[in-house]
């Protein structure tokens, strides 16, 4: 899951818009070792230069957005960018093009084999060995949680600055990908803790119960987060708004506090020298062990 920028630039190959120079030194410039290429969109040069790569024509996809050629979506986390034929502003085709993409999207289950194939989540057989990656992937995971914001801040600006209809599947599907992975490892969270109540002490493992809850909380704010917006793109009611602004800042206290509990860092005070977390208890019982 789950951030993903909705305006990005991805390049396409087109090969019949623009003019190229066959040999020779391109007049309008290159781009690092690569001829550019003007460029005219139905009889009309734009200021946008195209590239020549292996004599391919290659053209900015934000280029023909801006001209309303197409409508594009890129996904920086797995770089595949989605093009949609129509132009930039023509809401029935994109909405159209995304369900048939949405459509072919992975449901729970196909979401929860990927993302968790290289982290471990059984609950059977746990033992001291496991904790210290287990606080590492928990923590990865909670704040890729935390990148989500980015997503709803910028739906609800486009809404608010440019009064346009975004296309909130996509943002739902990120969150999606952030939440399966956390709501998975709930029982491997309780195994942790009773291996470091074993190990360590009581406190320890009270303490992860306590990133556990609060990371459930989280999880639970985001959900909410997102139907409240989608309840206020299609309303533009203020309580609506109000309700994804406190549900998403509810989501975000749980998730610093699981953090700090899990590894000592105060995201909200960065210049802030890290305090103890159970990562660094754990490292001092590895040391021990050691001797």
């Amino acid at each position: 899951m789950k951030a993903k920028t909705m305006i990005a630039t991805a390049a396409i190959s087109l090969g019949l818009i623009g003019t190229a120079f066959a040999a020779g030194v391109s007049p309008y410039g290159q781009t690092g070792d690569l001829e550019n290429v003007a460029l005219t969109v139905d009889n009309k040069p734009i200021a946008d230069k195209g590239i020549l790569v292996n004599g391919q024509l290659y053209i900015p996809a934000k280029a023909l957005s801006d001209q309303k050629k197409i409508a594009f979506y890129y996904d920086k986390d797995s770089y595949n960018a989605y093009l949609f034929s129509g132009g930039g502003d023509s809401e029935k085709t994109v909405a159209a093009s995304v369900a048939m993409y949405t459509s072919s999207m992975k449901n729970r289950d196909q979401i929860a084999k990927e993302i968790m194939q290289g982290i471990p989540y059984e609950t059977d057989d746990y033992h001291s060995g496991m904790m210290m990656q287990d606080i590492t992937n928990i923590t990865a995971l909670a704040k890729g949680l935390l990148t989500t914001s980015d997503s709803i801040e910028n739906v609800i600006q486009m809404r608010l600055s440019q009064n346009k209809l975004p296309n909130l599947t996509l943002v739902r599907q990120g969150i999606l990908y952030r939440t399966i992975p956390l709501d998975i490892m709930q029982d491997r969270m309780q195994s942790l803790a009773d291996e470091l109540g074993r190990q360590i002490s009581s406190s320890k493992r009270r303490d992860m119960e306590h990133v556990a809850d609060d990371i459930q909380k989280a999880v639970n704010s985001k959900e909410k987060a997102i139907d409240s917006l989608e309840d206020w793109v299609s309303s533009s009611d203020k309580r609506d708004l109000e309700d994804v602004r406190d549900y998403e800042k509810d989501a975000k206290k749980y998730l610093y506090r699981a953090i700090k509990d899990l590894t000592g860092e105060d995201l909200e005070n960065p210049n802030k020298e890290e305090e103890g977390g159970l990562k660094q208890a754990v490292e001092e019982w590895i040391r021990k062990k050691a001797k």
